[in-house]
């Protein structure tokens, strides 16, 4: 229904205005009539909609426009943590509940949006710019922005309120400045690179939000920049950049259930690259079998995460989980899959973060002894608010060191 006139006469006027552009507006974006970086083009399209239809006066239709545009700017009501470095991740429960991680710790957001329609819009445009969608037919999708921020977004039916969920990328400090916030201790910390320099295949494990993924990056700081690492993810979310980086992500299947790319296929054929060192920011199934085999095959330094509570847990129990989920490995014993993924790994470390503070800190480094038979051995504990050696030398660690020439002083070993 149009409301024919010249000039806004009351506010209950303009408020209808107001929603019936934002309706229009939405239909933009949702169709992909128009590219939402040409905001001259949009204006004009506004424009056009309210004076001809609307009859609206000049005027008036420009004051509506700037006031619908402001949907379309950056990224609207959650820009400022959008553009906040320190701001890690964005939690919209619904259009007025948001709240944010920045520094390890909660808080909730002043702003919200005016109601759940316009919270649609906003999500519709995540999906628009990331050239995805999402649609009642299509009511659950994880997506990369163009920031390289993984976005993962709900919509009713099968949640009772739009809800979505964006991890930004943060700044990644050095070894060195982790050695002097706590993180590790000195002697942890020096152990840490060298075993990176000397090219150590590395299992990072924890819960959500220790910062694995975040690890990667950092110990990818210390890669010789001769190298060629590949990275393969689900979704595209480590901050990891150097020199000379191959990095391939995996491919949802389509609405029609057709055109995955899984993540065990882009491992397998991956390997074909050459790479120097093989990352894979998270994985979670069957796609470990390809994980492993890369570090047995020669790609020394390789890394990966996955969620475990211990290193113990991680090698007893979650990895061989996730190798009867391969139909490489599915008729291996339980005790062959322990054997294949402890000829594999030299270290596992794990990362916590206090429920209290939200600081994140490295809980323990351990080795994955082959022999005489599989299992790890704690080299660096957490011990307060710093680790400490258990008297424990990471002899294969120390096969690494003689063969890429790296240091590994005896001292770092030493309990104190």
């Amino acid at each position: 229904m149009s409301i024919w006139v010249t000039q806004v006469r009351n506010e209950q006027e303009r408020q209808q205005l107001l929603e019936l552009t934002r309706d229009y507006l939405s239909e933009i974006i949702r169709t992909k009539e128009e590219d939402l970086s040409d905001e001259g083009k949009i204006q004009r399209k506004l424009m056009a909609y309210l004076q001809n239809v609307h009859r609206c006066n000049y005027e008036t239709a420009q004051e509506i426009c700037q006031d619908v545009l402001v949907d379309i700017r950056g990224y609207g009501v959650i820009n400022d943590l959008i553009t906040d470095p320190y701001v890690s991740d964005i939690y919209i429960h619904k259009h007025d509940d948001i709240t944010y991680e920045k520094m390890g710790k909660d808080y909730v957001y002043e702003k919200t949006f005016r109601d759940e329609q316009h919270l649609m819009m906003f999500i519709e445009k995540l999906a628009m710019v990331s050239r995805s969608r999402i649609d009642i037919a299509n009511p659950l999708q994880t997506f990369t922005l163009p920031e390289g921020y993984r976005t993962a977004v709900f919509i009713p039916p099968v949640a009772l309120h739009p809800t979505v969920h964006i991890r930004k990328f943060v700044t990644i400090p050095t070894v060195d400045e982790l050695i002097e916030n706590g993180y590790f201790s000195y002697e942890a910390g020096q152990f840490f690179k060298a075993a990176i320099k000397s090219k150590r295949n590395i299992l990072f494990i924890g819960g959500m939000g220790t910062g694995k993924t975040t690890m990667i990056a950092i110990s990818s700081k210390l890669f010789d920049e001769n190298e060629k690492p590949l990275l393969i993810e689900e979704v595209m979310e480590c901050p990891m950049n150097v020199p000379h980086l191959r990095r391939l992500v995996a491919r949802p299947p389509s609405i029609e259930g057709t055109g995955a790319i899984p993540l065990s296929l882009l491992l397998k054929q991956g390997l074909m690259m050459k790479p120097t060192r093989v990352i894979v920011s998270e994985v979670r199934d069957g796609a470990i079998f390809y994980m492993l085999q890369a570090m047995l095959v020669g790609h020394e330094g390789s890394m990966s995460t996955i969620h475990a509570n211990s290193a113990r847990e991680a090698l007893f129990k979650r990895i061989p989980s996730m190798l009867s989920m391969s139909m490489e490995a599915v008729n291996l014993s339980h005790e062959e899959k322990i054997a294949f993924a402890a000829s594999a790994l030299h270290l596992i470390v794990h990362l916590e973060q206090d429920p209290k503070t939200g600081v994140r800190y490295c809980r323990a480094i351990s080795e994955v002894v082959e022999e005489p038979e599989p299992h790890v051995v704690d080299i660096f504990v957490r011990d307060g608010n710093t680790m400490r050696a258990t008297g424990h030398f990471p002899k294969r660690c120390q096969e690494g060191a003689w063969r890429y020439n790296v240091e590994y002083d005896p001292g770092w070993f030493r309990v104190s």
